[in-house]
């Protein structure tokens, strides 16, 4: 696992560390499961707000069980989300 640290981040440092789910994308930009200990890191935003697919997938670390078994199963938001990012990412 990588773990970034960032003080220009989207986010507040009370906020609970979050876990990137999603497939690696292109460039290394964004690698599966990245945890961001001390919020979403500010260079992400451009990601961000061009694919908000990446959003749904940086979920809280206790989620990241529960998650991870909606990503394999056919149906789920998440399943969906994950395929698309596939698309786009890799």
């Amino acid at each position: 696992m990588r773990f970034i640290e960032n003080k220009d981040n989207l986010q507040n440092e009370q906020e609970p560390a979050r876990i990137y789910l999603g497939p690696n994308l292109r460039g290394g930009l964004l690698l599966q499961s990245t945890v961001f200990r001390s919020g979403i890191p500010a260079y992400l935003l451009p990601l961000l707000e061009e694919q908000p697919d990446v959003a749904e997938l940086i979920i809280p670390v206790e989620q990241m069980t529960a998650v991870q078994e909606r990503i394999v199963q056919a149906g789920t938001a998440e399943y969906a989300v994950y395929q698309r990012l596939l698309g786009k990412g890799i």
